[in-house]
């Protein structure tokens, strides 16, 4: 009985965690078909190794880490993809379309962009372990293990990604108020 409690709530617990590996899969992956394939691929990995796992309690960020390492595996490999165009809007296109108010999407996709941009000229280490604190809300000591490195290491990471997403989100927010400014001169 306790082995069948135990892979039980092992089950249970792998299934809530779906949600967060979705998440890291996208950013990882940058597409939703890869994103989907890598979080099967991670939960084979898990469903095999969970002998492994030494706390039920660590299992958020031990996925994380079998999911990083799935991913680093499939890269290694990687081939060019060729993808079909039919002409017929896609699920991503899809929600790129306007859907209401134009100018608060617009000012809304603006802003998302920014700080995808400002996310994205980060060192890859800085940006995973701030999306691991901030989105996936693990603790500095899981980010420790999923990234492998001490957790001073992890607190230098996360202090010096937030401070240069602020400057750059700070110096665009600056260049866009100049340049209203310039526009309103001219008139």
């Amino acid at each position: 009985m306790s082995s069948l409690f135990r892979r039980s709530s092992f089950n249970d617990r792998l299934l809530s965690e779906l949600p967060g590996l979705m998440r890291g899969a996208r950013r990882l992956t940058r597409s939703e078909t890869d994103a989907e394939d890598l979080v099967q691929a991670t939960v084979v990995r898990a469903i095999e190794r969970k002998g492994d796992l030494r706390e039920l309690g660590k299992l958020r960020s031990w996925l994380h880490r079998v999911q990083r390492s799935v991913f680093l595996n499939s890269v290694r490999g990687l081939s060019v993809k060729l993808e079909v165009i039919d002409g017929s809007l896609s699920g991503e296109a899809m929600k790129n379309e306007p859907r209401g108010d134009l100018e608060e999407e617009i000012l809304h996709r603006s802003f998302e962009d920014r700080t995808q941009a400002a996310l994205s000229a980060l060192p890859e280490l800085w940006r995973d372990a701030l999306l691991l604190r901030e989105v996936e809300e693990l603790s500095y000591e899981e980010i420790a293990q999923v990234q492998g490195c001490p957790v001073g290491t992890v607190r230098s990471r996360l202090s010096r990604a937030r401070l240069a997403v602020l400057e750059q989100l700070s110096k665009e927010e600056k260049e866009e108020a100049h340049g209203r400014l310039q526009s309103r001169m001219v008139r």
